[in-house]
């Protein structure tokens, strides 16, 4: 079966689950809007992994319009770097947010056929406090040949805004804590300073899979 038909059947099963639960119209509406928007996401990664011979720079920017379109970019980059955030400068910041999208952007594009193969399935949605909405599913490799992997998708739903995706959760392994811890742990080696990240990330950029011709930055 497809996997948007999947979603969708996924999706109103999940509806009528809420029904019988009777839960507060406005949760069932995060929820059920959360669960959409996390298909949305799915459905276009889908139709990016039809089209396997586009270029490099073709497939760039679809992953750069996937981001944009679907995660909370600006949240997650300040997320990332926990307190120190505060600390930093606005210049610090902006050029942190620009070299995080462009290592992020990289690491997708260099990985991005792992993708095929796999269908994703709906399970539930759990609100989290008002900010919040995790929706699980799991990633199934149709041959076989790779274990079924659980995934936790943590949707900010923002009153007023579109929904986004804050961060993933692999087999309930937060990659953006873990993103965080890192990031620390490079700032506090160099006494504090937030620029150091920034150079560490700029670093990245230059390494052999993350070339500027796969980033989009000119150097």
């Amino acid at each position: 079966m497809p996997l948007h038909r999947i979603l969708l059947t996924c999706l109103m099963s999940g509806v009528a689950l809420l029904t019988t639960t009777m839960l507060p119209a406005s949760e069932s509406d995060r929820q059920n809007e959360a669960v959409a928007a996390v298909g949305s996401m799915i459905g276009d990664v889908e139709a990016m992994l039809k089209t396997p011979d586009s270029d490099r720079n073709t497939r760039r920017g679809a992953i750069t319009a996937l981001l944009d379109a679907h995660f909370a970019m600006d949240s997650i980059a300040a997320f990332s770097t926990g307190a120190y955030w505060r600390a930093a400068t606005p210049d610090e910041r902006q050029a942190y947010k620009s070299v995080f999208r462009d290592v992020l952007i990289g690491t997708i594009l260099n990985n991005f056929n792992q993708l095929n193969g796999l269908t994703y399935t709906h399970d539930k949605a759990k609100s989290k406090g008002d900010k919040f909405v995790i929706v699980s599913g799991k990633f199934t490799d149709v041959t076989g040949a790779r274990p079924q992997v659980a995934v936790n998708w943590r949707v900010l739903t923002r009153k007023g805004k579109p929904l986004r995706v804050f961060d993933i959760e692999i087999e309930n392994l937060s990659l953006l804590v873990t993103q965080q811890q890192e990031n620390i742990a490079v700032i506090r080696k160099n006494k504090g300073q937030f620029s150091a990240l920034i150079a560490a990330m700029q670093d990245r950029l230059s390494a052999p899979q993350l070339t500027s011709q796969d980033t989009g930055r000119k150097q």
